[in-house]
């Protein structure tokens, strides 16, 4: 299942929503502290050689240093610009060893023997997520682990609805399927968020702010923003607001020997 992402477009996305990131992205960094709780539960997990993919501003990473003692730490992004802001974000913690590794992904040549491969809410963006897994699968140590959560199916349903732009996203089963010829499967879960606005148009600030609109460009003249918030209103507003919803699964996954 390979999916036509336009990386320069997702790119620009999130560079436009860096400086509002922190402040509106408010599934992510739930998404985020889940993931990083569930790696409790693995006491023989080695954190000395760790990578982690999208790290955007940082949030993943400092709940991840703050919890764990990591030794050395390669941080990837698809914008290079993130990396000011995720050192700053890591000054108090210095007692590890901080490698950039910034660029697509799919890409990059990963670094060997990792022991430990992490990303939070990133995986949708990639094309080929089969080849993507095959390359991670061969830079993990032989007690490496991968550990990530992804959104699935049903996510910013309502916008796509509404407006017919949407991401294509993975099955969790396909997921599964993917990575079990290389991987154990230690855990799965997957849960549903939703978060309410007062208005349409507060949803699309909200999308605008964290990034997440990326997956291409739409002008939104006067007529077509009355229209969109006309409908989303109409099908799904309630005393509560308008709706988000997202669907988020969380998998960590040892390394087959």
């Amino acid at each position: 299942m390979i999916k036509n992402i336009d990386k320069d477009s997702v790119a620009r996305s999130f560079l436009r929503g860096k400086d509002t990131y922190d402040s509106q992205a408010r599934i992510q960094r739930r998404v985020s502290s889940r993931l990083v709780d569930k790696l409790h539960a693995y006491p023989r997990m080695s954190f000395d050689r760790v990578l982690e993919i999208g790290c955007c501003t940082g949030m993943l990473t400092e709940m991840l240093l703050s919890s764990f003692p990591v030794a050395e730490l390669y941080l990837n992004d698809l914008v290079p610009d993130f990396y000011d802001d995720v050192v700053n974000r890591l000054d108090c913690h210095e007692s590890f060893q901080l490698h950039p590794l910034f660029g697509d992904a799919e890409t990059v040549e990963l670094p060997p023997s990792l022991d430990l491969v992490i990303s939070s809410a990133t995986f949708q963006w990639l094309a080929d997520l089969e080849r993507f897994f095959a390359g991670v699968a061969a830079s993990l140590s032989e007690s490496g682990y991968l550990a990530f959560s992804i959104f699935g199916p049903g996510t910013l349903s309502e916008f796509k609805q509404i407006t017919g732009i949407g991401l294509e996203y993975t099955p969790v089963g396909v997921i599964l399927e993917m990575l079990e010829s290389r991987f154990l499967i230690e855990e799965e879960e997957t849960r549903k968020d939703q978060l309410y606005f007062a208005t349409p148009r507060e949803v699309l600030r909200h999308m605008q702010a964290t990034g997440v609109g990326g997956v291409r460009r739409h002008r939104w003249t006067p007529g077509a923003l009355r229209d969109f918030e006309k409908r989303y209103l109409e099908q799904f507003g309630s005393a509560s607001g308008v709706p988000v919803r997202d669907f988020s699964a969380y998998i960590i996954a040892s390394r087959k020997n």
